[in-house]
């Protein structure tokens, strides 16, 4: 989810020599030897927050070293030096190929994600959230995208996650997708729409036996279930993959001037992703007395879209029983609280 650049090891070092040939030293196209290539890739290591340990971080400031070797002349080494002192930053920024070069250094290493998590938890987190923030046109709570990107800075630096696990976040199917949601939450859900998974609060909102067992039907494949809300009694998907209650625009007048669905009510607009991959844009209410089998629920949400025609049952009703259980072999459902 968040996208991490490379990271320069700039820095401003002093000239130490202007003998020829030593390979200890960073030297000009000439052949003159300008900056100490041990205190470069000291400096480059300081900057990365790393020590001669990580491996990682040394095969970085080594290649950069490299690049430097020869990349410019005595005089643009001068033009960049003042009093002893080498302004290496500006010098390589007026190349754009060494530039380059430098920045590969960093992003070869496959592990630009893990090291910005390690040295510079800031950036890391400023950038996941940026990343985020520009990814939808939905007003986020940016504290909520905050917790979400420390999270996934603790997680990034305790699996020693790879720039290619990384990428794998851009396909919510992948399995560090879920383990990132599963641990971190989604920075995306609307908070309006409030708990949607089990918890013993949710058992107060049932009214009813301790379990009932009701009648289903299965065509094509799906399974159906009869439902009442108001004096509305429909045939609703049951659709274990949905998140809320979906109706229609006619079903939302209905039950508005049955009082059902009041303005009070309205928990404002969400996106939901549709079966197809569309997203759509619904209007949200939380009702009550919603009636299944022997059950009256309280406290559900439901999701208005203006682009269908059925109505969908989803998890966040049937997360508010403690059990459920679909029995093919005699098309039934089992609720239980």
């Amino acid at each position: 989810m968040a996208k991490h650049t490379a990271l320069l090891c700039y820095f401003i070092l002093v000239i130490l020599s202007d003998s020829y040939g030593q390979s200890e030293y960073i030297r000009t196209k000439e052949g003159r030897s300008m900056l100490n290539r041990r205190q470069l890739i000291a400096n480059c290591l300081k900057a990365l927050h790393k020590d001669r340990s990580d491996q990682t971080a040394v095969s970085i400031c080594e290649c950069q070293a490299n690049i430097l070797d020869g990349a410019f002349t005595d005089k643009q080494f001068r033009k960049y030096s003042e009093k002893g002192v080498v302004d290496i930053s500006s010098l390589i920024k007026t190349d754009s190929i060494i530039e380059n070069r430098i920045n590969n250094c960093y992003r070869g290493s496959g592990k630009t994600a893990l090291l910005q998590a390690e040295s510079f938890e800031a950036d890391f987190i400023s950038s996941c959230m940026k990343s985020i923030e520009k990814s939808t046109q939905k007003t986020l709570n940016l504290k909520k995208v905050e917790n979400f990107c420390d999270c996934q800075l603790e997680l990034v630096k305790s699996k020693k996650i790879t720039d290619v696990e990384m990428q794998t976040l851009a396909d919510p199917n992948s399995l560090f997708f879920y383990e990132m949601i599963y641990k971190c939450g989604n920075p995306f859900e609307d908070s309006i729409r409030g708990e949607m998974n089990w918890s013993p609060n949710t058992e107060k909102d049932i009214k009813g036996p301790s379990t009932d067992t009701i009648k289903t039907l299965s065509i094509n494949g799906m399974t159906y279930v009869k439902m009442k809300i108001g004096s509305l009694v429909q045939i609703w998907l049951f659709d274990t993959g949905a998140s809320d209650m979906l109706i229609n625009k006619e079903m939302e007048e209905k039950l508005k001037k049955e009082n059902v669905i009041k303005q009070e009510n309205f928990l404002g607009l969400v996106e939901y992703e549709m079966a197809n991959g569309v997203i759509d844009i619904c209007r949200t209410y939380k009702i009550d007395n919603v009636k299944i089998g022997q059950f009256s629920i309280n406290n559900v949400v439901v999701a208005v879209t203006d682009k269908g025609k059925k109505t969908i049952v989803g998890r966040s009703l049937l997360n508010k029983f403690g059990n459920w259980i679909i029995n093919n072999r005699n098309d039934t459902i089992i609720l239980m609280k």
